[in-house]
């Protein structure tokens, strides 16, 4: 799954710098989203699904699903929030 959405949206680690988007993070299905270029949050890997900061997680999930051939809906998904954190982000998925 992380492949085929890295693939498709590209890949940011945590507390990277980013552009304006929608972003998801596949370990938490957590969604972060940013108006303006900043930092993403310590949580791992997030990927770009979306280039507006303000996209509603409906759209997000049709993103998804059309990559991933899935079936997710927008209450699969939830806000990033501090409990997503990762206490040590280490090297996010590529930890071993």
């Amino acid at each position: 799954m992380l492949d085929q959405l890295e693939l498709a949206f590209g890949r940011f680690n945590g507390n990277q710098t980013a552009p304006v988007g929608s972003y998801l993070n596949p370990r938490t299905l957590a969604i972060f989203q940013q108006a303006s270029d900043g930092t993403l949050p310590t949580d791992g890997t997030w990927v770009r699904v979306d280039p507006s900061g303000t996209q509603t997680l409906a759209v997000i999930a049709t993103t998804v699903n059309s990559v991933l051939n899935s079936t997710y809906s927008a209450a699969s998904f939830h806000t990033q929030v501090a409990g997503d954190l990762l206490g040590n982000p280490g090297m996010a998925s590529d930890d071993a």
